[in-house]
């Protein structure tokens, strides 16, 4: 998976499995603190945090050529600020975790772009897919294990879980190590240039290439579903849709995690493979389309038939993502990479907080069938999307 790349980029894929891990070991612990409603309002308001600041770190690496401090500064923080949750769920602070949360997601901001655009920066045509492939499928498989870890711990001593939270500040530490010795590409590669025609450095608040401005339509409408939140998907599984959640089975939460990151890792391997052969924005179009079926799915099914339809989910989520990058890496002019990157970021992020907010109100109040809104939005992304 990892043989050929050069090694930057197998170094940030490491990275990402051992982010992953310490993030998925946390996450579906979450809801012993907070209820549903709070869920949905946290992972949009989190994540959209992190997604803004991905466009102004995008756009400074891009400004001055430099990838790395913004990786190596992002990756650290995020991987010592999951610990401080432990505060919030040994005294019951759903604020505090909902704080925790939003700063974990600072740093993904400050390393997003950049990370992504040191590794387009490394790679170019099918390495460049090959690379986003493999740091997809690390990232699900340290969700995996992450969330194997939490059910675990859940299981056998629920009542250490802060203790085991706290414990994060150990894995933290060796993400620290790993972004050691990570190095820039050459200069003759990612050197600011001047925007055709404009006589200046391109260092603006938005990508000014017009061929952008479809596919970054199309990913906004589509991630109100690729992106919701994975506990709104698993909670209606183990039946707590709506109400509280200081009663569920925990580890049941971070068993179906575990199984949604196996299910993701094995799509994205998957897609990898596919990508090559149909074309980034081909292999969008049939995802997003059949993810609508997914979620039409979710919003009737009941007992197995749910489960299954998570999975579906699971790997909806696990094989596009890839696609969306290697779509952006080889239509964005290098001069804006870093940066539309960060648009990228920003307007998932704006359909994170549509998908996010919207189900997690509406499966405490209406119901699964909230879940037909996301499945409308992806047919409409898959619409949107430019011809081949």
């Amino acid at each position: 998976m990892l043989n050929g790349l050069p090694q930057v980029p197998r170094r940030v894929a490491w990275l990402h499995f051992f982010n992953d891990l310490t993030l998925d070991f946390l996450t579906p612990l979450l809801p012993g603190g907070v209820g549903v409603a709070w869920i949905g309002l946290m992972e949009g308001l989190a994540d959209a945090a992190g997604h803004v600041l991905k466009v102004v770190s995008g756009r400074r690496s891009d400004a001055t050529g430099k990838r790395v401090f913004w990786v190596a500064t992002g990756y650290s923080a995020n991987a010592f600020a999951r610990p401080l949750a432990a505060v919030g769920l040994a005294f019951g602070w759903p604020l505090w975790i909902v704080i925790c949360r939003i700063g974990d997601r600072v740093g993904k901001g400050l390393r997003g772009s950049a990370t992504d655009a040191l590794v387009a920066d490394w790679t170019e045509g099918p390495m460049r897919e090959k690379a986003f492939s493999a740091m997809r499928i690390l990232d699900h498989w340290g969700a995996t294990v992450g969330a194997l870890l939490a059910a675990l711990v859940a299981w056998l001593a629920p009542s250490q879980i802060p203790l085991a939270v706290a414990l994060l500040v150990i894995p933290a530490l060796w993400v620290a190590y790993l972004c050691r010795n990570l190095q820039d590409a050459p200069k003759q590669a990612t050197a600011p240039t001047a925007h055709p025609g404009s006589g200046s450095v391109a260092i603006g608040w938005w990508p000014r290439s017009r061929r952008l401005d479809r596919p970054l339509l199309a990913m906004a409408f589509a991630s109100a579903g690729t992106r919701l939140s994975p506990l709104l998907i698993l909670l209606p599984a183990v039946g707590l849709s709506s109400g509280s959640v200081h009663h569920a089975p925990v580890w049941a939460l971070c068993l179906g995690w575990a199984a949604l990151g196996l299910v993701q890792a094995a799509s994205a391997m998957i897609s990898g493979r596919l990508l090559t052969h149909l074309g980034a924005i081909r292999l969008l179009r049939s995802g997003w389309l059949v993810g609508a079926g997914v979620f039409a799915c979710l919003a009737w099914a009941a007992g197995p038939w749910l489960w299954l339809a998570g999975l579906g989910w699971g790997a909806l989520s696990g094989a596009t993502e890839g696609a969306e990058k290697t779509l952006l890496a080889e239509i964005a002019p290098k001069e804006e990479r870093a940066l539309s990157f960060g648009a990228f970021a920003l307007v998932s992020a704006g359909g994170a907080v549509l998908g996010s907010g919207l189900c997690g109100v509406g499966l405490e109040h209406w119901g699964t069938g909230v879940f037909l809104v996301p499945g409308a939005l992806l047919i409409l992304g898959s619409l949107t999307l430019p011809k081949i």
